[in-house]
């Protein structure tokens, strides 16, 4: 099922979205639409792969909720919409496929399903381990039809 969604991607944007690369890392300004574009490519692949589970995941719950609900609301049309749970940030699409908004605060609630695709949103101001010793695991069910997008602002310590 492809989706046709409320945002047109400027040109920059673009680039990055066509790539085929498996795992993609955005740098780049506070401007740049990094979340809109994050929440663009997962939409997409969860419009392409029926019943699987997607992850977007911030710093912490709250700039989960904060920086993304809104965001991937007006993103979506109503349509591809199953079913939403507000309270625990998780969309069911029409497709059956999951998208969900989680943080990485509480790293062990990350253990366990099995996923499609994930994004890290403002992933230098994470834990790099949350990655290489829990998410990564979880996409090898998937093997080469997995993906994962870590995209961030500058951070003078991180990426």
């Amino acid at each position: 099922m492809i989706y046709k969604l409320n945002l047109e991607l400027h040109e920059n944007q673009k680039k990055i979205h066509s790539t085929k690369a498996r795992f993609v890392s955005v740098k780049a300004g506070k401007r740049f639409g990094k979340t809109k574009l994050a929440l663009y490519r997962l939409v997409k692949r969860a419009g392409e792969y029926s019943g699987d589970v997607f992850w977007y995941l911030a710093p912490s719950y709250r700039q989960a909720k904060s920086i993304a609900w809104l965001e991937l609301m007006r993103l979506l049309p109503r349509e591809f919409i199953k079913r939403k749970l507000e309270t625990e940030l998780m969309i069911e699409l029409m497709n059956d496929s999951f998208i969900h908004l989680i943080g990485c605060d509480n790293e062990d609630a990350l253990r366990g399903p099995q996923l499609r695709a994930v994004v890290f949103d403002e992933y230098a101001y994470m834990k790099p381990y949350i990655w290489s010793s829990i998410v990564s695991g979880q996409l090898l069910g998937h093997g080469k039809h997995s993906f994962a997008d870590f995209i961030s602002s500058p951070n003078k310590d991180g990426m």
